[in-house]
């Protein structure tokens, strides 16, 4: 039985019971509880479940991220690090959500979700990558996602201890950033830009 789930399901990343359905109408949910024990299933959380075998890269680790909690796209830290603000890997796999606060410790990853109002869920571009596609902050967004949620960002210190590369922060689309920085109406990530600004200056 396992192979020939085996064989409809190598080419998906992430696999939910409503997929297992179309293909397995009457299938026993008991299966996958057999199949973690004996290694060949990896469960993530309830009702989301990935093949033992499957090669997991950062790609990967977007999409999953994506899957399992949705609406949600990838962005703060993870975001940053992919647009090379940030030079060195991100430990967990950051994004936002308009659902509440939570995070994951998976077998393949940490995966954390910030709360953004539904008004601010925007701003962000789908990739193809191989056979997902995954959705992630654009540069201007994640820095904003970024400053506005790091409620410990309060000063020029604070942004200059961050280390962002300064090359790639200045081939931000000004425009953008300052469109999608109205749009926050927040007094207190418009003074965080600014320091960024500042920073970006010195």
């Amino acid at each position: 039985m396992y192979e020939n789930f085996r064989n409809n399901f190598k080419q998906f990343v992430v696999i939910t019971p409503q997929e297992i359905s179309k293909v397995y109408p009457f299938f026993n949910a008991k299966n996958l509880v057999n199949w973690q024990k004996k290694g060949y299933l990896i469960k993530l959380r309830n009702n989301y479940y990935l093949l033992s075998e499957t090669m997991i890269d950062e790609y990967k680790l977007y999409f999953i991220a994506n899957k399992m909690y949705s609406p949600s796209y990838v962005s703060m830290e993870s975001a940053l690090n992919y647009h090379g603000i940030i030079p060195e890997g991100v430990y967990r796999i950051q994004s936002v959500s308009t659902r509440k606060t939570n995070l994951f410790d998976t077998k393949v990853g940490i995966f954390n979700y910030q709360t953004i109002k539904k008004e601010l869920f925007f701003g962000y571009c789908l990739v193809d990558h191989e056979t997902t596609t995954f959705k992630i902050a654009s540069i201007e967004k994640a820095v904003l996602d970024f400053l506005y949620l790091r409620t410990d960002i309060r000063d020029y210190y604070s942004i200059k201890a961050l280390r962002w590369n300064k090359d790639v922060l200045k081939g931000m689309d000004k425009i953008i950033l300052q469109e999608y920085l109205n749009l926050f109406c927040s007094p207190v990530l418009n003074h965080r830009i600014n320091l960024l600004k500042k920073y970006l200056d010195a």
